[in-house]
């Protein structure tokens, strides 16, 4: 997961891709983070608990990211704000130099070095093999899929978890999903962006409006603070999984463009890097594109997307 992640945030600027352990580091402490919280699924019987990742001692990851719950941090981005943050994230560079680094290519008990050489050809990178990274970008959503699925299984087996976990769970949504509580936060500052009106239609925003993922969570399954946009539940449903027209396209580019130091500076608990953002949406419209794929335009309408869009995110 983590790989493939940074492959689609560098958006096929190099290939063969190098990527710093402490790249790794970081998407490791993102994606381990929720499960630094006790897990309660609310089942008759189960008891909170931080949930297991080994069958023996807790995970190296946990214990690290651990430390910086216990002093005080409550989101991820206050988290990156933190003075112990940079040994964190060496520490767990370390552990996963030691351990997934290692074994990721083991197949039948033999290494078979198909993604990259190891032992690793320079200390703290990993060297990706030419197509690798381009393999990674093509095939993201479902590495993302797979991972998560095998992830569940393997903490849903732990016999440490089944006092947590019951029988029935929404352990998915507590290892992956954002807490409602944290999206509705988003919320006020964009609804003052938007003058109180959807960013899709231009309509008024009566009630609770959704907080909507611009690039679906489905093609990239990461809370990144400038892909947040304000619309009504109706347009919200309609777009679904789909990507944005290329007038949408263009009117969040502008928002990001003028809003965007205000949003990284307001929403502090997500990761809040412009270009990161920016090098998603090129790489997921690229892909729609190659595919002669459409973008969502309003209601049932859509339009075939072109390489304007990708002419924006250059």
């Amino acid at each position: 997961m983590a790989l493939a992640e940074l492959a689609v945030e560098d958006s096929g600027r190099s290939d063969p891709l190098v990527i710093p352990m402490a790249a790794i580091g970081e998407k490791f402490a993102d994606l381990y983070w929720a499960q630094t919280l006790p897990y309660a699924s609310g089942a008759p019987g189960c008891s909170p608990a931080i949930l297991a990742q080994n069958q023996g001692k807790q995970a190296a990851v946990i214990n690290g990211l651990l430390r910086l719950r216990t002093a005080g941090m409550q989101t991820i981005g206050e988290a990156r704000r933190s003075s112990d943050w940079p040994d964190v994230v060496r520490d767990i560079a370390q552990t996963v130099a030691g351990m997934p680094i290692q074994y990721l290519q083991n197949v039948g008990g033999t290494q078979v070095p198909f993604l990259y050489d190891y032992p690793l050809a320079e200390r703290g990178k990993v060297n990706l093999k030419p197509g690798v990274a381009f393999m990674l970008r093509t095939f993201a959503a479902l590495i993302q899929q797979l991972a998560r699925a095998g992830w569940l299984n393997h903490v849903r087996q732990n016999q440490r978890n089944h006092q947590a976990i019951g029988r029935v769970d929404d352990l998915e949504q507590f290892m992956f999903g954002t807490p409602r509580a944290a999206l509705a936060g988003v919320a006020p500052l964009l609804n003052q962006i938007q003058s109180k009106k959807c960013f899709y239609c231009g309509e008024g925003l009566p009630g609770t409006p959704d907080v909507d993922h611009f690039i679906p969570w489905i093609k990239y399954p990461r809370d990144l603070a400038h892909n947040f946009v304000l619309a009504h539940a109706g347009c919200n449903r309609r777009k679904s999984d789909m990507l944005a027209a290329e007038r949408h396209l263009e009117r969040w580019v502008m928002r990001n463009a003028d809003y965007g130091d205000e949003i990284a500076g307001e929403l502090k608990g997500f990761a809040a890097d412009l270009t990161c953002s920016h090098r998603v949406a090129h790489w997921a419209y690229e892909q729609a594109i190659t595919a002669g794929g459409s973008g969502w335009v309003v209601g049932r309408t859509t339009e075939r997307l072109s390489t304007s869009c990708l002419a924006m995110l250059a």
